[in-house]
């Protein structure tokens, strides 16, 4: 017998995520781009890499697959889940537009 749950939660919006300040001007670099931060467990417990996903680690991934992109605007923040008899994940993953504020 197989049993798996999972599910998705929305964590909130942000209109700049950032973990600089930012000038009054900026240029948009890509609409639409997307990152994740994930952490892996077997048997419920024994992590494999990470032990728990952050925002930051999402930030980080999304602004890393744009050149010259250095900020997000217009992020939403999302906490997907799978649960599985002997492995378990769990992702913090970013939506949003990437910017250049240089």
């Amino acid at each position: 017998m197989l049993v798996s749950i999972g599910c998705t939660t929305r964590m909130g919006d942000l209109t700049v995520a950032t973990p600089k300040n930012l000038p009054g001007e900026f240029r948009v670099v890509k609409k639409g781009i997307e990152g994740k931060d994930c952490s892996y467990r077997i048997f419920f417990f024994i992590p494999v890499g990470i032990m728990n996903p952050s925002m930051d680690g999402a930030v980080d991934d999304a602004l890393a697959k744009v050149e010259d992109a250095d900020a997000l605007v217009d992020a939403s923040f999302f906490w997907d889940r799978l649960i599985l008899l002997l492995y378990n994940h769990s992702c913090i993953r970013v939506e949003g537009t990437a910017i250049n504020t240089r």
